[in-house]
Order: structure tokens, then C-alpha cells, then sequence
């Protein structure tokens, strides 16, 4: 009876399928194991390959031909290329820096060898199964791959011109580059194609293969750091070397700009109206260059305005505009009458003062005085708003707001001292300076103002060092409470509340 059910074949058959269950297992077992152990990201794929691999394997032991024999292995051998594939993204690709930005492949090799793994196992499976060759594969369809080819050409061209570029090193992504006239930077490099972002944030793709035939100026090669150039057009009146120390105290004012190598500046021609200066400085960050560029021109101006250098004007203006006439004796009586420093001198004093007075300009974020810098000279806020600034333990606080009509620097002013603080304009600001020697006229004229003007000043000294010792005790106050909030955070963290 159980020879009528199980003959030898059907014996030999579920012989056959256990085990290629149980290879199955230890292939699928082995899979999990890479999976955990060396992060080798296997899919479906995988399965396939096992199921077809187990079946022709248990076959084989057991000296059974499958009817099918031939298609389960060209299943494998096709579908194992996705494994491999996958080895090689875990093991081999890394070395290389891939995936990341700093990469030493391009970043459509991987693909390209994938596809070239994928048709080189497809191949080798249809002759070594069916006995195709790819020489008969094409002679057969010659005029398919004639039409295939030149469907493909751009496409190749493209893929060639891709692998050109990066085996040159042209650039890489991250790079800014010089290109067609503008500055973008290389987002993504694709077997096809290469993206890039100006700083408008507008992104664009260009073929490899006419990207191959553009002039490309790499901006961080071999360093990031690199020098970009500003062109000004100054009067003839001016000397060359007054109008390159406004432009390198531009330069060095404004953040982005590196102070190692210094900013440069070069007359480089006498034009028809102007002499032409070119302020070259570094920088090592492509992306803020517009609004590094912005920042030197907007301080050139307000730096021109206080040194009294004019820009040129052109050729076809006959007659030169003149600034915005503004009544300034009236209103810096005004302002001069109402400082508390000055309410003891007579009303000729306070003119004989403004006679002296220097009317300028500052920009938002312009430094007005520098704490520790020397100086002899007041200041009087006419317009505008500025922020006191000091330092405490390497740290710089905010310890005052100046609006218009209160004065800065008078200790300086009477003593000769270095500045005590950094006064820097929030906004634009329009100041008033006092020079020394205009208050030397008055001292000898009228020696006892110096009891007087000892009195004020000793007044605002106490009141400025108060204001310095609460703001320290401000930030000791504010750094306690982060202290606090952050052992706090921890604490219930580590205890999971």
C-alpha cells in the first residue's frame, strides 16, 4: 500500500523540497545575519535568488532534473545582481566617501556599475543556458541597435562627459563655481546631467555634455577660500592713498571678510571722470557673497561721507549735485544747550563749540567708537538710535541704549582716557563729534569750567558703572537660570519623568 501511494519518483520529489526548505532557511538565516551584523541592506530580491538557488541546489544532490531547471537559473543569475549590488554599497562604496558630499567617485558610478552588473549577469546566464551571445544578440537586431544607438546618443554623450568631468576633478559637490557669468554652487552630479543653486536659491540642471565644453571657474579649488574684487570710482581730487585706507577700513569692518590674507586695494586706471580703485579681499563662504559684497558698499558710502571723499561723477554731468543742504548751526545749538556737560557756558561758548563741531554719518552696525581705543573727542547723538556696549569675562553685553540728544564719549573728551565702551548704531545714526582742541579754547578762557565740568563728569562715571555692574549681575543671573534649567532637562531625562 505505501508503494502504490509513494512511488520512487514522488519520493525523490519531496526529498527534493525539504531540502531546498531547509537550504532556504540557512540562506534566509544568513541573510537576516548580514542584515543585523554588517547593515547590508537586502530586499525581496534576495528571496528570489534563495528560492531559485535552494530549488537547483536540493536538485542537484539528489540527481533530479527539474523540468524548469534552466529558467530557476537564469532567475538567479539575473536577481543576484541585486545582492551584489548591495555589497558592494555597503563595503566598496564607502571607501570612496559615497554617499556624502565629499565623495571621491561621482555619485552616478554606483549606478552605472549597477547596470552594467545587472546586463553583464543577464548575459552571461543567456549564453551559458541558452547559448546566445551578445555578438548574435546584436548582429540578429543590427538595425534596432542602429536606431537604439542614435536614440542613445545624447544620453552617452552625456555619460561620457560625466565620467570626463570627474575624473578631472573639475569640481564636486558643494563646490561654487563661476558659470555662464553667474556663481552656483553644485548640488548633484547624475550620470545624465549636473545640478546647480545660485543665491537665488533657484536651482537648474545642465547636460554633462555641454557642461563639458564651458570654461568653469571653481571657487573652492583647492581651497575654499578665495578672493573676490569690488570696483570703486573716486574723484581725482582725492590721493590714492586716503581713498585706500577707507576702502581696507570698509573691508575689515564688515563679517565674512577674512583677515588672513588681508584685504587689498589696487588703483587700477585713470578713467574719463574717475580713478578707479579695486578692493580685493577673501572670503570662505560662496553662498554669503551678496551679502558680503552688499555690506563693503553700504560702509563705503557712510566711510566716504565721514572722510569727505566724493564719488566720481560722469563725464556728462555738467554741473556737480550738492548734498541735501540741512541748517546744522541751529540744530546743534540746540542739541549742545541741552547736555547737561555743557550747562554752564554761555551762549557764545556753546557756538564758539559748534564752530568746531564735525557732522557724520553711520550705517546700522557701524562701529561709532571702540571700547580700549584711544580718543579725544565727544559725541552727541543727533539722529538715530546706538547701543552701549561693554565686556565681561570674554563676553560682550549690551549694557545701554543711546537715543537722539544724549551725548558718548566725554570721558575720553576730558581725560584723554581710552573708551570705557563700544557704542555701535542700531540703525542709521547721525553724530555730532566735538573735537578736544574746541574745549581747550574754552579752558583757557574760563578756567574754573574744569571744576564744573569734574563735577558732571564724575556724576555720569558713577552712573555708567552702575549701569556696567547690573548688567553683570543680569547675565550672572540669566547664566544660573540656563544652568539650572538645563541640570533640570537632564535630570528628568535620565530618570525618564
Amino acid at each position: 500500500m505505501p508503494s502504490a501511494l509513494f512511488s520512487d519518483d514522488r519520493v525523490v520529489r519531496v526529498l527534493v523540497f525539504l531540502l531546498a526548505g531547509a537550504f532556504y532557511l540557512l540562506v534566509f538565516a544568513l541573510g537576516r545575519l548580514l542584515k543585523r551584523r554588517a547593515g547590508i541592506q537586502l530586499s525581496w530580491t534576495y528571496h528570489v535568488v534563495a528560492v531559485a538557488g535552494s530549488l537547483l541546489a536540493a536538485a542537484g544532490l539528489c540527481h533530479e532534473h527539474l523540468p524548469d531547471a534552466r529558467e530557476l537559473a537564469l532567475v538567479a543569475l539575473v536577481f543576484a545582481g541585486f545582492p551584489l549590488n548591495a555589497v558592494l554599497y555597503r563595503f566598496v562604496w564607502p571607501i570612496y566617501g559615497y554617499p556624502g558630499e565629499n565623495a571621491r567617485i561621482p555619485g552616478f558610478l554606483p549606478q552605472v556599475v549597477a547596470i552594467l552588473l545587472f546586463l553583464g549577469l543577464s548575459f552571461f546566464a543567456l549564453g551559458a543556458l541558452y547559448h546566445v551571445t551578445v555578438t548574435g544578440l546584436l548582429t540578429g537586431s543590427g538595425v534596432i541597435a542602429i536606431i537604439i544607438g542614435l536614440a542613445l546618443q545624447d544620453t552617452l554623450g552625456n555619460l561620457f562627459a560625466g565620467f570626463g568631468l570627474q575624473a578631472g576633478r573639475a569640481f564636486r559637490v558643494g563646490d561654487w563655481l563661476v558659470l555662464q557669468g553667474q556663481r552656483v554652487q553644485v548640488v548633484e552630479i547624475t550620470w545624465r546631467s549636473t545640478r546647480f543653486r545660485n543665491n537665488d536659491d533657484v536651482s537648474f540642471n545642465v547636460p554633462n555634455n555641454q557642461l563639458a565644453k564651458e570654461t568653469i571657474v571653481n571657487l573652492y579649488y583647492p581651497t575654499n577660500i578665495h578672493a573676490m574684487r569690488v570696483r570703486v570710482g573716486v574723484d581725482y581730487t582725492v590721493p590714492p592713498n586716503e581713498v585706500k585706507n577707507a576702502l581696507i577700513a570698509c573691508a575689515t569692518a564688515v563679517s565674512g571678510v577674512l583677515a588672513d590674507p588681508a584685504p587689498r586695494v589696487f588703483l587700477t586706471s585713470f578713467d574719463d571722470s574717475s580713478v578707479a580703485y579695486e578692493l580685493k579681499f577673501w572670503i570662505d563662504d560662496g553662498r554669503a557673497y551678496p551679502q558680503i559684497v552688499d555690506a563693503i558698499r553700504t560702509r563705503c558710502w557712510y566711510e566716504f561721507a565721514r572722510r569727505q571723499i566724493n564719488f566720481a561723477f560722469p563725464v556728462r554731468v555738467f554741473e556737480r549735485g550738492k548734498p541735501r543742504a540741512r541748517d546744522h548751526a541751529g540744530s546743534l545749538m540746540e542739541l549742545l544747550a541741552a547736555q547737561p556737560l555743557f550747562g554752564a557756558l554761555s551762549p557764545e561758548q556753546l557756538e564758539l563749540l559748534s564752530k568746531e563741531a564735525k557732522w557724520m554719518r553711520f550705517g546700522q552696525q557701524e562701529t561709532i567708537i571702540q571700547r580700549g581705543a584711544p580718543g579725544d573727542s565727544m559725541f552727541i547723538l543727533a539722529a538715530g538710535m546706538a547701543e552701549v556696549l561693554s565686556e565681561r569675562e570674554g563676553r560682550e553685553l549690551r549694557v545701554g541704549t543711546l537715543h537722539a540728544g544724549e551725548c558718548f564719549g566725554e570721558i575720553s573728551f576730558l581725560t584723554g582716557e581710552p573708551r570705557s565702551a563700544t557704542v555701535r548704531a542700531r540703525q542709521d545714526c547721525e553724530v555730532v563729534e566735538i573735537p578736544k582742541h574746541a574745549m581747550s579754547l574754552l579752558l583757557r578762557q574760563q578756567p574754573s569750567l574744569a571744576e564744573q565740568l569734574s563735577d558732571t563728569l564724575t556724576a555720569r562715571r558713577s552712573a555708567t558703572q552702575q549701569r556696567l555692574a547690573q548688567a553683570a549681575r543680569n547675565v550672572h543671573a540669566g547664566a544660573e537660570a540656563a544652568e539650572k534649567e538645563g541640570l533640570l532637562r537632564r535630570l528628568r531625562a535620565f530618570f525618564e519623568l
